[in-house]
C-alpha cells in the first residue's frame, strides 16, 4: 500500500501535528486542514512523515490513496486548503478535468500534466461537479441545459410521456418526474422510427411522414 501511495505523492516538511496515537503499527491519517496532504504515524504514535498528493489529487482517508476530488468530500470534512496549482498547458492543475470553453460535450483530461481532449458521446454533456459525462438534465450546466441544447421544453404533463423530435424520425424526448420534467433525448433502434401514437418505436411504414426515412432513393 505504501508504494502505491508514494507513486503519486511527495514527502513534505510541515509543522508538527499531534494527531498520531500509539497503535503498535504504522498508519496514515488525513491532514486536518489541507485536503491533499496526509501524515504517516509510527508504531509509538509519533509523526513519522508528511506527504503531499500530486497536484490536482486529494487524499481519501478510507482507501488511503490520492484521487481526483470529484467523489472525495474535502469541503464537508473541513479540509478546504490545497497546494498551489502547477498549471501546465491547458491543465489548470497537473491532474483533473475541465470543460472546454464554449462547448458542452468536450473536456480536458489531465494526468500528471499530460492532457487529452475528450468528447462525451450519445448527446451527453460534461458535468463539472462529477467529472463525468451526464445527461443535460442531470449536469445542470449554465448554457448546456436540455432545453437550450434541444430547443424543446416539456409540456405540463402528468406522469411520463414521449414526444417526437421534429428533425429526426428516430429521435424522441422523454419527459417525466424522473428527469424533473426536463427533456431527455432518446432514439429508436436502426430500421425503426418513433411513433407518437403508440409512444413506442415502430416500423417506418406505420408512421405518417417517416415512411421513407430509410429509403436509399
Amino acid at each position: 500500500m505504501l508504494s502505491l501511495i508514494l507513486g503519486l505523492v511527495s514527502v513534505v516538511a510541515g509543522e508538527p501535528v499531534s494527531v498520531c496515537r500509539p497503535t503498535g503499527d504504522r498508519y496514515f491519517i488525513a491532514d486536518g486542514a489541507q485536503c491533499d496532504r496526509f501524515h504517516m504515524c509510527d508504531e509509538d504514535g509519533n509523526l513519522a512523515a508528511e506527504f503531499l498528493c500530486q497536484d490536482g489529487l486529494v487524499y481519501e482517508p478510507v482507501s488511503k490513496q490520492c484521487g481526483l476530488p470529484f467523489k472525495i468530500d474535502c469541503l464537508g470534512s473541513g479540509r478546504t486548503l490545497l497546494q498551489e496549482p502547477q498549471a501546465q498547458g491547458n491543465c489548470q492543475r497537473l491532474n483533473g478535468k475541465w470543460a472546454v470553453a464554449g462547448t458542452c460535450d468536450e473536456y480536458i483530461d489531465c494526468m500528471s500534466g499530460v492532457e487529452r481532449k475528450v468528447t462525451c458521446q450519445n448527446h451527453l454533456v460534461f458535468d463539472d461537479a462529477t467529472g463525468d459525462c451526464e445527461h443535460p438534465d442531470t449536469a445542470n450546466r449554465a448554457g448546456c441545459t436540455a432545453e437550450e441544447l434541444y430547443g424543446f421544453e416539456c409540456p405540463n404533463t402528468v406522469g411520463q410521456a414521449r414526444y417526437p423530435a421534429e428533425t429526426d424520425c428516430r429521435a424522441f424526448f422523454t419527459c417525466g418526474i424522473f428527469t424533473n420534467y426536463h427533456p431527455r433525448l432518446g432514439g429508436c433502434p436502426v430500421n425503426s422510427v418513433f411513433n407518437p401514437a403508440s409512444q413506442a418505436c415502430d416500423d417506418p411504414e406505420n408512421v405518417p411522414g417517416c415512411e421513407n426515412y430509410y429509403s436509399t432513393a
